[in-house]
């Protein structure tokens, strides 16, 4: 197969694997990077046609780690940063709020596993929870978020 593909649409391209390769990597352990060398490979097979497609300045060879990479010129024209950085932002939110809400729905169902109760009496729970959890977030952001005493603090 042969697919010809625009300036511009090799870049958004870059973009999407730029992406993909940071959310598989970004917070891997190396010994699991094995498990994405078909990914890894399918980058480096784009990337390697960066000069070709007149983006040169985007993706250089690295010698030391033997493989293409992104430019610092490539990470200050990309649009994959800002996607990334929105993308953790709100990625923080919600498992921020998730988390606190399945706490609090089995404090209050007085149970410690979410399989101990019915799927409905834990969906309302965890509704309530996650609605005063983001409206708590939305209007006071972190500002109103401490430790309880006792609980141990890296600032004592």
């Amino acid at each position: 197969m042969n697919i010809n593909f625009t300036k511009e649409e090799y870049l958004l391209l870059l973009d999407i694997i730029y992406i993909a390769d940071w959310i598989l990597h970004a917070h891997s352990i190396e010994g699991k990077r094995s498990e994405t060398e078909d990914y890894s490979a399918l980058f480096q097979k784009l990337m390697m046609h960066a000069k070709e497609m007149g983006c040169s300045e985007l993706i250089e060879f690295s010698e030391l780690r033997q493989e293409h990479v992104h430019s610092g010129d490539f990470e200050d024209e990309s649009a994959a940063l800002d996607y990334l950085d929105e993308f953790e932002g709100q990625s923080f939110w919600d498992e921020l709020i998730s988390r606190l809400a399945m706490r609090d729905a089995l404090m209050a169902l007085k149970v410690s596993s979410a399989h101990e109760v019915p799927s409905e009496e834990l969906f309302d729970a965890l509704s309530k929870a996650e609605e005063y959890w983001s409206k708590e977030f939305e209007s006071f952001d972190l500002s109103r978020i401490s430790l309880n005493k006792g609980q141990s603090s890296i600032l004592h």
